[in-house]
């Protein structure tokens, strides 16, 4: 199998690494010349859990014409206002039944996509991994979670059951889903409670659960959230504010993907995240004061970092 990466960041490249050591051969395309040029000089390096640093050896381009190989797999890891155009840029390189597996954060991705590619081309997954980019070529691994992989909507399907198993044999933990929506709804109660918090903060992921003023916020957003959720037609279970907490702890190590991207000095994913539950919230006349000023906040933040 031949899996392409797209938006090999710090997730991307974390999962590229995993997939290599199945039979599959694995290609990281990335914008970011940096990343790519210490990649090709002298591997991947990943600081893992137990502190050991491992070394991978793999193609990374920055170019959609540098593709040598028709991908079977396009893993969609690009961040989501970034979907529509990394889609469109490796669709002349695709075959008719590429399959494109989105692992992103935020909502509408694996919408988008479908415009592009087709519905049928498109699965839909989530991963509670943590991956942070420490430098060009490395990656700390952050936290350990499950990845769960399905159709946008139905049962589990034999090409479904294909990637679980490859996830499985690359030592990731994953399962099937019956239910992707609802647990792209779960996800996004994660990013909403961790990521904005601790990229307006500086902190990394455990102190958003070890420090209460921190906890505080986290839980309101995330109660907002739910309300959202549950208006929208998916209801999350009591206690997700603990949850999120709970994630929080399983990836102290971590810097979220927001708060990477703001020391990075790039734009966030704000508005699919925090930004998508004031848009919907705004659909479905509920009050979201907090994320609505978590949302300001960022923007505020991303219009001083091209000053």
């Amino acid at each position: 199998m031949q899996i392409l990466v797209l938006g090999a960041g710090a997730m991307g490249s974390l999962l590229g690494a995993r997939l290599a050591h199945t039979d599959a051969s694995v290609t990281l395309f990335t914008i970011d010349r940096e990343h790519v040029e210490a990649v090709q000089k002298d591997g991947l390096l990943i600081e893992e859990m137990d502190e050991t640093v491992s070394h991978h050896r793999l193609p990374a381009i920055d170019s959609a014409d540098s593709i040598s190989d028709t991908p079977d797999l396009v893993l969609v890891t690009v961040k989501s206002y970034a979907t529509e155009t990394a889609v469109q840029s490796v669709m002349p390189f695709c075959h008719a039944s590429t399959v494109f597996l989105t692992l992103q954060n935020g909502t509408g991705n694996w919408q988008q996509i479908a415009r592009i590619a087709g519905r049928g081309a498109v699965v839909a997954g989530t991963t509670a991994q943590g991956a942070t980019l420490v430098g060009p070529g490395r990656v700390r691994h952050g936290g350990k979670g499950a990845t769960f992989l399905g159709e946008p909507e139905g049962q589990p399907t034999d090409r479904v059951t294909a990637l679980v198993n490859r996830f499985r044999q690359s030592g990731l933990h994953t399962e099937s889903s019956d239910n992707m929506e609802w647990l792209i709804w779960e996800k996004l109660m994660v990013n909403v409670g961790i990521n904005a918090i601790t990229a307006l903060t500086g902190i990394r992921n455990g102190l958003v659960a070890d420090l209460q003023p921190a906890r505080q916020l986290s839980r309101a957003a995330v109660r907002e959230a739910m309300e959202v959720a549950k208006a929208a037609g998916f209801p999350m279970p009591a206690g997700m504010e603990e949850k999120v907490l709970s994630i929080a702890r399983a990836t102290a190590r971590n810097r979220s993907s927001m708060g990477q991207d703001v020391d990075a000095r790039k734009r966030t994913e704000i508005d699919s995240i925090n930004g998508a539950i004031v848009r919907l919230g705004k659909e479905l006349q509920i009050q979201t004061p907090i994320n609505l000023t978590l949302t300001n906040l960022v923007r505020i933040v991303e219009a001083g970092l091209g000053s």
